[in-house]
């Protein structure tokens, strides 16, 4: 069950840099690195309640989203996301998972 993490998302909507993020939630410019370039293993709860409150979020649906695993289903994912965010769903990519990217590439031929 791939999951993402929307933090660069809120940060940016916020006007946020990661070094302001990072002081505001207590943390390191390089946790919040890895976190938004998807290379950390795992957050803390403390963690993410602390990052949570730094971007004013409403609920932990705002920084985690469930991605389906299956290509033909991300459609309404990326949709909701796109418009929540103001992003097109060009720009989401990135934050899904490499081999799901590809296999959603291909089915809609995206270069």
């Amino acid at each position: 069950m791939p999951v993402i993490v929307t933090l660069p998302l809120i940060r940016n909507k916020r006007d946020l840099t990661q070094e302001q993020l990072a002081e505001l939630a207590q943390r390191s410019q390089q946790l919040i690195g890895k976190l938004e370039q998807q290379k950390a293993k795992g957050i803390g709860f403390d963690t993410l309640s602390q990052l949570l409150e730094a971007v004013d979020a409403t609920g932990i649906e705002d920084a985690i989203v469930y991605i389906p695993n299956d290509p033909t289903k991300l459609d309404d994912t990326l949709a909701r996301l796109s418009q929540r965010f103001g992003v097109p769903v060009d720009y989401l990519l990135p934050y899904i998972p490499e081999d799901l990217k590809e296999a959603y590439r291909k089915q809609y031929t995206l270069n």
